[in-house]
């Protein structure tokens, strides 16, 4: 059947695209408010008014994320109570606000303040989509939802960095955060018509809560945590090593990802480009991960548990190696403006690799594990992840202010992401096990 057709004679399957475009639109839109303060950053270290330096610059990122910690630590049980819908709402209106705010002061103190709450904002994101993807979709499709939703950020990153880059050749970086704006705010609206709770909100039936931990494509019984409480549904989490691994592998893997914070001024240093061509040239980091998080949430949903440990295993190794052709592109011989290209390339490639192995095992693990508490968990995790994140953008800020610092920045990555690869490859071999053992259990029953 064409999906025209299926869309004209399937009201759930129409409503489910819907969903998936609101949702999608909803995350960008979040994405859009943090990409532009980040591509307006080597702007605002070279505005004599401001002052700044790239400590400074490191504390406003580490503030922002220390938001998102506590929003993660929050807005899952908010969402999970509340509803997604209804947060997701309010979450983008408060990082609009943040993000005007953050346009027209001066000072690091405020700076950090708003950026705090802008980020507190952002952090709704995922436990949200967590939740409304719980509500919406089959457990079979959860992979390739996933890895389309997880591609909200990158495309979104990637028109921002585009966009806001090519403002920044012609305009200051006050005019290029307010442009954000409008587009956020047109964004909100569509929003709040289109963007539904669950089925019955439109006169569909409600999905049925289903254990999704047992590795079957149809699983029969309930979830085990739908009678639980909070509580019990938490110490449950703590006594899984699945658990203590994936956090573990999160906070290395975040901290991966948060390189693209501090991209735009590694490329103006590095290749002594200018602000806007930073900010433009950054883009190839959400070039790189947008299509790989879409086309790895597809594989993940078709790979058995045990290919995942090799598939994610290698693509973590390889990222690995990126990072040590980072260290030592600058000591090559080879021509500035060759150098550049390979330095692009390199990381578009390990954009590529990290993407998903960040975005899609913690956030289907999440759901299949977490059940209705998915929202509790995926915001446990992704704090973990952040919290680490925070740490390395007080003390990368620091580092980058010294001799040497971007050699010195390259190396403690490449250490975090030996540990993140090994910790991955853990959790994604017991995760196998655990398969297997439930399958062992079913067969003496």
């Amino acid at each position: 059947m064409k999906w025209t057709t299926k869309l004209k004679s399937n009201p759930n399957f129409t409503w489910e695209m819907v969903l998936l475009i609101c949702i999608y639109g909803a995350y960008a839109a979040l994405n859009i408010c943090r990409t532009t303060v980040v591509i307006s950053s080597p702007a605002m270290l070279d505005d004599p008014e401001l002052g700044l330096n790239k400590t400074m610059w490191g504390a406003i990122l580490g503030w922002g994320t220390a938001g998102t910690v506590i929003g993660k630590l929050t807005t899952g049980i908010l969402a999970d109570r509340f509803g997604g819908r209804r947060v997701f709402l309010g979450s983008i209106g408060l990082c609009m606000l943040a993000t005007g705010i953050f346009g027209v002061i001066s000072k690091v103190f405020f700076f950090s303040i708003a950026f705090f709450i802008a980020m507190l904002a952002k952090s709704a994101g995922w436990p949200c989509m967590a939740n409304l993807i719980r509500n919406w979709f089959s457990k079979n499709w959860r992979g390739r939802i996933w890895g389309i939703l997880a591609s909200s950020s990158m495309s979104s990153s990637l028109f921002t960095s585009l966009l806001m880059g090519s403002l920044l050749l012609v305009v200051s970086w006050r005019w290029v955060v307010a442009s954000s704006l409008p587009i956020t705010g047109i964004l909100f609206i569509i929003l709040f018509f289109y963007l539904k709770q669950s089925p019955t909100d439109v006169g569909l039936r409600e999905l049925p809560s289903i254990d999704g931990d047992d590795g079957g494509d149809n699983p029969k019984k309930s979830h085990h945590l739908d009678d639980a409480t909070l509580g019990e549904a938490l110490t449950n989490f703590i006594k899984n090593s699945r658990f203590w691994l994936i956090c573990l592998s999160i906070m290395c893997l975040t901290i991966l990802m948060t390189f693209q914070n501090f991209l735009p001024i590694y490329l103006k240093e590095i290749f002594h480009l200018s602000p806007g061509k930073a900010g433009i040239a950054s883009s190839t980091f959400a070039l790189g991960s947008m299509f790989s998080v879409v086309i790895g949430g597809f594989i993940f949903d078709k790979l058995t548990k045990k290919k995942r440990v090799f598939t994610l295993g290698g693509m973590m190794i390889l990222a690995t190696g990126c990072i040590v052709i980072l260290i030592f592109l600058p000591k090559s011989n080879a021509q500035e403006n060759s150098t550049l290209w390979v330095a692009l390339s390199v990381i578009t490639i390990y954009a590529l690799l990290v993407a998903p192995c960040y975005l899609i095992p913690m956030s289907v693990f999440s759901i299949d594990f977490g059940g209705k508490y998915c929202g509790v968990l995926v915001g446990i995790i992704d704090a973990t992840g952040y919290l680490a994140s925070m740490v390395f953008e007080f003390l990368g800020g620091t580092i980058l202010d010294k001799t040497d610092g971007w050699q010195q920045f390259l190396y403690i990555m490449l250490n975090i992401s030996i540990i993140g690869t090994i910790s991955l490859i853990l959790f994604l071999f017991i995760d196998h096990r655990s398969l297997n053992n439930n399958e062992t259990y079913k067969h003496k029953m």
